[in-house]
This record gives structure tokens, sequence and C-alpha cells, in this order.
């Protein structure tokens, strides 16, 4: 049983309504803890339309009316442009906070919205046997002694990255997360629970939870976030950060990206509220950022062409963002494929020269500390790191090389 579901059976016993509140004090926060906080971007994010190669004169021919234009794209670095909506990830790619990772994905290409976000939320390829954990919830199974929030959800319900844990917790909002027990409830309830080996320490952590969320309710929440569920989400995070609660990893679900007709309507505002939430969270959580790591990705990518209902179809691959504090920014990284007859992959996509994983590997080991990959990833081991961060992998005259020698005219 997890902490949702004993939630559950708490408020059918009528343990969780009506009385007075606990109020605990939060610590403050740790400026140096590493967090890391997840945007997973559901139905297949097309990278070719979120950062498009302007130097590459196939890529107008494949999408006549879809294509950004040279005149309105966010110039990158003479090559690559930014969507013209997204001029929050511009700011933060001309400081240096964000870098860019392009063709990358699942090795094996899997156009199933379904089998595709099991395959990347596990940390596995599409071909292998699926597992019963997430790579997050693996790496929280490596943490030394852990906060009670040191895994956070803001989402109804876990993703499956987080699985095979019984630390994480979810919540919708960190408003609608309440534990009111007068003391009496309060002791009564922890002595029944204290008497079950298996329910035990999962009900300890939920009031552990409790505590330490009570008093997040009086702090507000930072300025500039857009309307919408990630904007609320990532200022709950920011609370979250800020209030001291211990939080490690978090994971938010950006949804709508799967663009089959009327693309260049509907993927504007979700890059306008992408863009502008990140940025906020970075003026949010303030000193905190330095030792923050944000990563943005999704299932797979686009077809090349655009259809005939201006959209895209489902393809193969796509980018993934990574922002922070400490990281190597302002370059695009990865080896550019091409967009060629030759160079597509099945004829039809954007192939994949980085295994995602290559990616979550280099954050979890240069950011997070983690020890060795293979408690998450297995029998899979990471190549040479990219150089997403300072002082580890390539170096400053080396990191984004691959992408500009394979640019082709």
């Amino acid at each position: 049983m997890n902490r949702r579901e004993l939630l559950k059976l708490m408020a059918l016993s009528g343990l969780l309504a009506g009385t007075p509140r606990w109020i605990w004090a939060a610590n403050p926060g740790d400026p140096a803890a590493r967090r890391l906080l997840v945007i997973f971007l559901r139905g297949g994010a097309d990278g070719l339309g979120i950062c498009a190669p302007l130097g590459e004169s196939r890529y107008f021919d494949l999408r006549p009316s879809l294509a950004l234009s040279e005149t309105t794209a966010l110039d990158l670095d003479g090559f690559f442009g930014l969507h013209p909506a997204a001029e929050g990830l511009k700011a933060l790619f001309d400081t240096g906070e964000l870098a860019i990772v392009h063709a990358t994905g699942l090795v094996t290409a899997e156009r199933s919205h379904f089998e595709a976000q099991a395959a990347v939320e596990q940390g596995i390829d599409s071909a292998q046997p699926m597992l019963a954990s997430g790579w997050l919830g693996r790496y929280v199974q490596t943490l030394d002694s852990p906060a009670a929030l040191a895994a956070v959800a803001v989402d109804s319900a876990l993703p499956r990255s987080m699985s095979g844990s019984s630390l994480p917790l979810a919540m919708a909002s960190l408003d609608s997360f309440r534990l009111e027990l007068d003391e009496t409830a309060q002791a009564a309830l922890q002595s029944v629970y204290e008497m079950d080996s298996v329910l035990g320490p999962t009900a300890q952590s939920v009031f552990d939870a409790a505590h330490i969320i009570e008093p997040l309710a009086e702090l507000p929440a930072g300025a500039g976030y857009p309307a919408g569920d990630l904007g609320m989400a990532l200022a709950d995070t920011g609370r979250l950060i800020r209030g001291g609660t211990g939080l490690t990893v978090a994971a938010v679900n950006s949804g709508g990206w799967d663009h089959h007709d009327d693309q260049a309507a509907r993927i504007e505002p979700l890059l306008t509220e992408l863009a502008t939430a990140l940025l906020a969270f970075r003026e949010d959580i303030d000193e905190f950022w330095t030792d923050t790591t944000v990563l943005v990705h999704t299932e797979f990518g686009r077809r090349a062409a655009e259809n005939a209902s201006g959209g895209t179809d489902h393809g193969h691959g796509s980018l993934m963002l990574v922002a922070g504090g400490g990281i190597r920014g302002g370059q695009v990284f990865g080896e550019w494929p091409g967009l060629g007859p030759d160079e597509l992959s099945a004829g039809e996509d954007l192939a994949v020269t980085t295994d995602y994983r290559q990616v979550l590997a280099e954050i979890l080991v240069n950011h997070m500390g983690l020890a060795d990959p293979v408690d998450v990833f297995g029998d899979w081991q990471p190549g040479a790191w990219l150089g997403l961060f300072a002082g580890a992998g390539a170096s400053d005259a080396t990191a984004g090389r691959a992408v500009r020698l394979a640019r082709r005219p």
C-alpha cells in the first residue's frame, strides 16, 4: 500500500476532516542541497517545432506551412532557432541557464503513446521488457535518510517514473493536501499503525509529510506564474523548495502536446505557458536555483514532414531541455543527424543520435550525486558525458561541438 492509498483509507475512516490543524514550522531550506524537477510533455512534443534547424533548407521543404520563419524565430546560434512563443526559454538560454539536447529519444522507435511513455518513465529502451519500477523511483531508493517530502509529484497520481519506492507522494496541489487531526485522534491513529510493521512506516511518513506541508499554507506563492495547471504546479514546487521541506525530486506533467492537426495554433499557448512558468520558477526559487536542475522531456517526437491537416504525426526523435543554475547552458548539444531522405529515421522521422538515458544519467551522476548508474539503469551504461554540467565531462571548448560539425546546408 502506498501513501496515497493510505490517505484514502484514513479519509474513509473520518480521520482527515474538520478538527483543528497541527501547526508545525518548516525548517529553512538549504540552498546547497541538490534538487531535480522533471517536467513531462505528454503527447509527443515536436522538437522540430520547438527548436528548428533554420540552417537546413530541407526543413522548410518538409514543412511548407509549419516551418518557423527565419525572421520571427528566436535565433540561438545561427543554425537553430526557438519558436517565438518561447521567449522565457530564450532568456534562460542567453544567460547560460538553459541547454538544449536535440535529436534525443528512445533508441528503438515506438509510436504508441502508452508504450513510449511507459518505456521512458521506466528508464529503459522500448525494445526491453517492461519493469515494475520507474527511473526516479529507483533513484529515490539510493538516497540516504531522505526527508518525508524528498520525492513529490504535483499531480493527482504518481507517474510511472516514481514507481518502485514507497517514498514518493502525489498531491494535486499543495493547498489540497491536508491532514487535520486533534491530538487525541493523532495519538490513537499512530498507536494503531505502530502495531503494523507493514503500514506503520507508511503511516508515519504521511504524518511527517502533513506536518511539513501544513505551515506552507502561509507561505505566499511566487509571482509571474501563468494561469493553468503547469503554472500552478511549478508555483507549488517553488513553495516546497522555499519552505524547507527537504524536497529532492519533483515531477510535473504538461499535457496536450499531440498535434495531429492545427499545430501552429495549438503549440503556441503551450510553449508560452512552459517558457513563462519555467522563467517564473527560476525567479521564484532565487538562491535555490543554483543547485536545482530542471529536465523537460517527452515520449517521442513528430514526423519530419507536416501532414495534410496542418499537423504532424507520431515520430521518433525530439529534444530535451535542461535548465538550472549549475549547467553549461547557452548551447545546443548532441549530434545533428540532418533531415535528408537518407538521414531520417525510417525515411520519415528525426533520427535519434542521443539516447535519452544519456541525459538522465548525466543529471543523476553529475548533479544529483548518484554513485553508480547501474543502481538506476541496470545493465545499460552511459557513454561519454555530453558536458551539460561545469566541471564534468566535455570542456567548455568542446561542449556542443558535435552539433556544429554535423550541420548540413
